[in-house]
């Protein structure tokens, strides 16, 4: 015999109000009204016995309580998702929408997809990419590849480690010898500015002067943009080994002093509260842990 539940509409709107922290956004995403949402969530805070959302302003925003209550919850759909994929059709026709930042989608992922074709040839992926200063913005995407796990209304699994080391183009090392630590500062080098920081923990890295200047130095605004130039011979960089592990392996990029490694990463896929995963999903995320460096 089924036991008593709350009704699982009203649990759907809780899960989209706690993602959005907006209960005119959560109307918006399930075409209901703002009063519709209203009255599911106090269907659920009868049923529960608790004040899930508090007032703050024009906003209704989750309680602390109300974001424990509703990872759980996540976690019951997505059982309750797998099931029906599995007894189901297998959702061929649902799209997933994926958010990458833009380095990672070109030089790792790009790459890569062919490879998850292969495996999942019924799949059907829409990728956006995402610049740094983005990285922030509330996300409509039902998956999002961020290089921190953001905050707790998602749920996370991290797929990817990686660190920085010096890295240089076989045109820029004809024109200049870098065999030692002090070589850098008579080269020209290129900075990004939405990484900022990375030459000076490069230098305390290798116990150089950070106060001594560079023969040039240029800057740039995104990585994507500093790594055309260091392929193009413009100068010496920072960058992620692991994502740029095809330009090194076939010889594009070169890293100099690999043992010198600064500003460690890891990429999380992470997944709103209250997005149900089908069968696409899943089989990504899986797919994005399985793979190697």
């Amino acid at each position: 015999m089924m036991r008593n539940l709350p009704p699982l509409p009203s649990l759907r709107a809780f899960l989209v109000a706690c993602h959005s922290q907006s209960y005119t956004e959560a109307a918006q995403t399930l075409c209901v009204t703002h009063g519709a949402i209203s009255r599911h969530i106090q269907v659920i805070e009868k049923w529960f016995g608790v004040t899930l959302f508090n007032k703050q302003g024009l906003r209704r925003v989750p309680t602390p309580y109300a974001l424990t209550l509703a990872q759980e919850l996540s976690d019951v759909f997505d059982k309750l998702n797998d099931i029906g994929f599995r007894y189901g059709n297998g959702g061929k026709n649902d799209i997933l929408n994926i958010s990458v930042p833009t380095t990672l989608c070109l030089k790792w992922l790009i790459p890569r997809m062919e490879n998850f074709y292969l495996q999942y040839p019924n799949a059907n992926i829409q990728i956006a990419s995402a610049n740094s200063e983005r990285f922030h913005l509330i996300s409509h995407d039902d998956l999002i590849i961020r290089p921190q796990p953001q905050q707790q209304e998602y749920s996370s699994v991290v797929f990817l480690a990686d660190k920085h080391c010096l890295i240089a183009s076989e045109k820029l090392l004809k024109r200049y010898s870098v065999t030692r630590f002090e070589d850098v500062f008579d080269c020209p080098v290129i900075d990004t500015l939405t990484r900022p920081g990375h030459w000076q923990q490069w230098l305390m890295a290798t116990h150089l002067n950070i106060q001594r200047s560079f023969l040039r130095h240029y800057r740039f605004d995104h990585f994507h943009i500093s790594l055309q130039a260091i392929i193009e011979g413009l100068g010496l960089g920072i960058g992620p080994v692991s994502i740029l592990s095809n330009e090194i392996n076939n010889g594009t990029l070169k890293v100099l002093f690999p043992d010198i490694q600064i500003a460690p990463i890891s990429y999380y896929a992470l997944t709103p509260l209250g997005v149900q995963k089908n069968k696409t999903h899943l089989d990504f995320e899986q797919w994005l842990t399985q793979q190697k460096y």
